[in-house]
């Protein structure tokens, strides 16, 4: 039985509910994101809250939250609630496609689902948090350009695969790439994830490769300096 709550150096973040637990692509995400001008960041599909709390940590500005599972979403209150930043983190029960509202944001960010047309979980929750239709990715990409503002950015990570598909549907959508981080767990090891920001106005892209360990456990120093900030093992 997996533990009910990861500890990090200023929060908590308890998962026992969410059907997705705390993982490093939600710390990838909320490390790697550039929020350092962000008045207003939206996390689409918050899980836990984990990505949203970090971001918390790392800036000044409004979080709003959505998701879509009723415990997860009770649980990423309950985490807000909790966490030194209470006052600037809200969290909506909401799909985004049904998420009204009046702002724009400057920085959004996702850790979506993913497995298209795949064979389904048997358990619910788990396959509302991995599995996705086909027409999903085009529907966030124009959610996402609807809620961002025009010089705001979007972050996304997703499997390589996954996001050659997002990032197509993307750029229909009128996002462009401007930034791409390749993650692999080793330095010679095939990519594992790619987090890759995108933007409305087309811009030269920077290319980025984000290494999580040196050796068999053992962490990089770019994954070092990333995560000593929140991880209580550095």
């Amino acid at each position: 039985m997996s533990k009910a709550y990861f500890e990090f150096k200023q929060f908590k973040v308890y998962h026992d509910k969410c059907a997705m637990k705390v993982g490093t692509d939600g710390l990838l995400l909320g490390t790697l994101t550039d929020c350092s001008k962000a008045a207003q960041i939206l996390d689409i599909g918050a899980g836990t809250g984990l990505i949203a709390l970090i971001l918390a940590q790392r800036s000044d500005a409004i979080i709003d939250a959505i998701e879509i599972d009723d415990d997860a979403s009770e649980q990423a209150k309950s985490n807000f609630d909790f966490s030194p930043w209470s006052d600037r983190l809200t969290c909506f029960h909401s799909s985004v496609f049904d998420f009204t509202t009046e702002k724009k944001y400057d920085v959004i960010v996702s850790n979506p689902p993913y497995f298209i047309n795949s064979l389904k979980s048997n358990l619910h929750k788990k396959q509302t948090a991995r599995h996705i239709d086909e027409d999903f990715f085009p529907k966030l990409s124009l959610k996402i350009s609807e809620l961002l503002n025009d010089n705001g950015s979007c972050w996304i990570v997703l499997p390589v695969n996954e996001m050659h598909q997002f990032t197509k549907h993307a750029k229909s959508a009128g996002l462009q790439p401007s930034k791409l981080i390749h993650i692999h767990s080793f330095d010679h090891s095939p990519e594992k994830r790619r987090i890759v920001a995108f933007r409305k106005e087309k811009n030269e892209v920077i290319f980025e490769k984000f290494v999580i360990y040196e050796s068999q456990g053992t962490h990089s120093h770019q994954y070092i300096s990333i995560a000593k900030d929140f991880l209580t093992i550095f």
